[in-house]
Formats: structure tokens, sequence, C-alpha cells
């Protein structure tokens, strides 16, 4: 067993790969970001695009994968509606490019992360299941579940094993908090550096939250199954953006200072997972409680970011005055 790991070397990447490897799982990471400087025992690191076909089909060849983890995704849920052509084009098409290769090089089994924050839309009532109906109000959702799609036919026309996890909102170590995407991480940040805090709408919008090092477990207990199907991977508890900015104050003893702006009309009112599914045919579900991957996160940032954290606060005086 072969591991291709695409997208490795990001946040959920680079945690998928330590549960692989610390169970003595072979792994290749396909990466924009892999180099010289990439280093986990146990896993080779090829620098390559997820786009370029041609890299793809020799990484696949040279290193006899038997088992591809599919984490990659050029677009964000916020910004995805910008530019659909790019989405799908990047996202969709690309994916169906992999797919035949997976097909021409015999892979045994693929593993999908979808998103369970988007997939579903407006949901009718929480929590949500995996047979909840899919209307979703973005791009990037659209292009999920059409990959998912994608992955029960080419099931069904080439016998290519597969399984979908729909992951929540994993936060923890690694998670860049100007990405874009994870408000966890953003809001520790701005708490830090003396910002305020963006809130879209009167911060009553309900989401679910779970650690990245719960998801880069499932993820592995789910690539060594045989199972075929979709899978929510969540807390199954919802967090209210005000809570969840309570919790943050409560837990790191700093102060937060919140914008409230006008509601986004991407934004559903509401997102919990329902996760049984995963725990009936994995044994799995989410252990770490939120204040404790609140405390996990805490520190990772403080190691990385203390240097810059008094420059911004310098700069957040000197502006004052």
């Amino acid at each position: 067993m072969t591991t291709l790991v695409l997208g490795g070397c990001g946040f959920i990447g680079r945690h998928v790969v330590q549960a692989l490897t610390t169970h003595q799982l072979p792994v290749v990471v396909l990466d924009v970001h892999a180099d010289a400087t990439a280093s986990t025992p146990g896993c080779t690191y090829v620098p390559g695009d997820f786009s370029d076909t041609a890299k793809l089909d020799a990484v696949m060849a040279g290193h006899g994968i038997t088992h591809a983890v599919h984490l990659v995704s050029t677009t964000l849920p916020k910004s995805s509606n910008e530019d659909k052509t790019y989405d799908v084009q990047s996202n969709i098409v690309q994916t169906l490019r992999l797919l035949d290769l997976c097909v021409q090089h015999r892979v045994q089994r693929v593993l999908f992360m979808s998103s369970g924050g988007t997939v579903y839309g407006a949901p009718q009532q929480v929590p949500v299941t995996e047979n909840h109906p899919n209307h979703p109000l973005c791009s990037y959702g659209i292009s999920k579940l059409a990959i998912e799609k994608y992955l029960f036919l080419y099931q069904h026309l080439h016998g290519l094993n597969y399984v979908v996890l729909r992951a929540a909102n994993p936060s923890g170590p690694g998670q860049n908090p100007l990405s874009g995407q994870g408000v966890v991480a953003n809001f520790i940040h701005k708490m830090h550096s003396g910002q305020r805090l963006e809130v879209w709408g009167d911060g009553e919008t309900v989401r679910d939250y779970f650690h990245v090092r719960d998801l880069a477990d499932l993820t592995r207990r789910a690539l060594l199954s045989s199972t075929v199907g979709v899978f929510n991977a969540g807390s199954g508890v919802g967090w209210s953006l005000n809570r969840l900015i309570d919790v943050l104050q409560h837990t790191l003893d700093v102060p937060a200072q919140v914008l409230y702006k006008p509601a986004r009309g991407l934004d559903v009112p509401a997102i919990v997972l329902d996760c049984s599914a995963a725990f009936d045919a994995f044994g799995w579900r989410a252990s770490t409680p939120l204040s404790a991957g609140v405390l996990d996160y805490d520190a990772w940032y403080l190691a990385q970011y203390a240097p810059q954290l008094a420059a911004t606060r310098a700069a957040l005086l000197a502006s004052d005055h």
C-alpha cells in the first residue's frame, strides 16, 4: 500500500500525512509547496501542480500508487462565485483527469475531501445527515458535489473504490490565520494583534467546529476501510459565532473587539453535521473539545507569529495617535 496525498503540504494535508506515516503507511506527497525542506519519515515529497497531468501520471507509475487522497481545492467558498468557470475547470475537470489516471494505474481506493459546510446549502433541519437534500449556495459547494457524483460514476463504470468525507470546519496547528478560511484561526490572530473581529450578520450563524487531527484520524480509518460512500465529518455540536467568541475570550483570557457587518447571501444560518454514520462505519467520532483545540492552536500560533504580533501592535498604536 502506497498512498498519494494530493495537497499533502497544506493545512489538512500535513496532519493526514502525519496520521498515515505514524502508522507506518508509505506516503507520496504531490504539492506545489513540496521542496527540499519538506521532511517526514516514511514520506516522499514531489514538487508539482495538481493541474500537471503528466506529472501525476509519472508519480503514479514511478511510485506504484495504490491509494489516493484528494485534498486539493483551487477556490474558497466565499470567492468561488466570482469565477465559476475557473472553479469548474481547475477542480472538476482536473479531478476527472485524476480519476482517469487512477483507473489506468489500477489505484485501489480514492478518498476525496468534500465540504460538509457547503454541499447541503441551507439545511431543512439540524443536525444534517448524509441523505439531506443538496442545494449549494456557492460554486465551491457545487464543484465538491459534482466530484462526489463523478466518483460514484467511476465506481459504476470502472469499479473504482472510493470514499468521500464531508468535513465541517476543522481547525488546529498549521492553519494560516490569513488564508481566508478558518474562523477560529483568524479570530485568534486578530484578538492577539488587537484587531477587530469581522462578523457577517448578527453573530448567531451556527457552525460545527472540530480539530484537524480528528479529521486526519478519520481520513486514515476511512482510507484503510473498504466501505464505499459519503460520510459527514464534524463534532456534531453547533456553536454560534457569538458563543465562539465567548469561548475564545474565556479560554485565552484575551479581549475581543467585534465589528458586525451586513449578512452575506452565501452564509447559511446554521449547519451542524450528524456524524453517526462515520462512527458506525469506521468507529470514529471527534474527541477533542473546542476549548482544548483553541489552546492547541493558540500555542502553535504564538510560537510562529510572536515577532509579527509585536510589529502589528506597534503599528496599531501608532495609527491611534
